[in-house]
């Protein structure tokens, strides 16, 4: 079995450079199957969050899986929309569900989340919880320049990694290159989620017709393509997921077995991708951005 490479985060711990979703597909339902699926698979980083609901679901797969938590990378965020929620509770909780004595990386789970304490408070208890060795490391998801720059100057400890939608319909808005060029300032990891929205969300666009020859060129899949070029693109970590027990060996594989795309290729995907503007995910975040 081959694992994922890792990547070294700026508190010198390190992540897989794929995982596996708890989200989207298995969004407040029971998940514990495709855990071990995945598990067996070989992912040995499972990406949580309060607001999916099923982190119990999560826990009881761990149990069912006969490897060791040390083995294992796992990430929880905090938030839930339309509830003020105390960090230190809803890890405390996330534990419990999971049960694990720790987490690998805590996030926040977007910007609006930090109320009642704003971003510099919540931020500072986050740390606090990295004191107290519940969390190795701490990050946000779905933050914008913006939200980063208000915390830059009182942060201790900077975000280990952005969690953000990421594929080549949004690498080219303008919001997001000043984004990715702040994290890449202060060592911050790119992790990339929806990386397959091209084909999954806005199918037929103008990215479909490169993908498809790259693959064809390549023996692999479109949608292994599309994780290739999110992963080298960002230098950072996919988060993809799947029911399919062949499906997640496929997603895997873009990352564990296939060789990079060529410096061309990934310009192709980049140039055909600025043709056209598609985001999904978090709108209430992302339309209150700065253009």
């Amino acid at each position: 079995m081959v694992f994922s490479p890792t990547i070294t985060l700026n508190d010198k711990s390190t992540i897989p450079a794929i995982g596996y979703g708890i989200g989207t597909t298995h969004f407040k339902s029971e998940c514990t199957e495709h855990v071990v699926s995945a598990l067996k698979t070989g992912y040995r980083y499972l990406d949580c969050a309060q607001q999916y609901t099923n982190s119990a679901s999560v826990g009881d797969a761990l149990k069912q899986w006969d490897g060791k938590r040390e083995d294992l990378f796992i990430l929880t965020k905090f938030g839930i929309t339309g509830q003020t929620v105390d960090p230190r509770e809803v890890l405390d909780e996330e534990l419990k569900k999971l049960g694990v004595d720790y987490v690998d990386l805590f996030l926040v789970h977007n910007p609006f989340y930090a109320e009642p304490n704003g971003l510099v408070g919540t931020w500072k208890i986050l740390e606090s919880l990295v004191e107290s060795g519940k969390t190795r490391s701490i990050g946000v998801s779905n933050f914008r320049e913006e939200d980063l720059l208000e915390m830059e100057s009182e942060w201790k400890i900077p975000p280990a990694v952005n969690q953000i939608e990421y594929h080549p319909y949004v690498a080219h808005i303008p919001a997001y290159k000043r984004l990715l060029a702040l994290c890449a300032k202060h060592n911050i990891i790119i992790q990339c989620y929806g990386p397959s929205t091209p084909i999954i969300r806005a199918p037929g666009g103008p990215v479909d017709h490169v993908i498809e020859d790259i693959a064809s060129e390549e023996g692999s899949t479109v949608g292994q393509v599309l994780l290739q070029w999110a992963h080298q693109v960002t230098g950072g970590v996919v988060v993809t997921t799947s029911r399919q027990p062949a499906r997640q060996k496929e997603q895997l594989e873009a990352i564990t077995k296939l060789p990079p795309l060529s410096a061309a290729q990934l310009d192709a995907i980049s140039e055909a991708g600025k043709l056209k503007t598609f985001r999904h995910f978090q709108p209430a975040v992302w339309n209150a951005a700065k253009p």
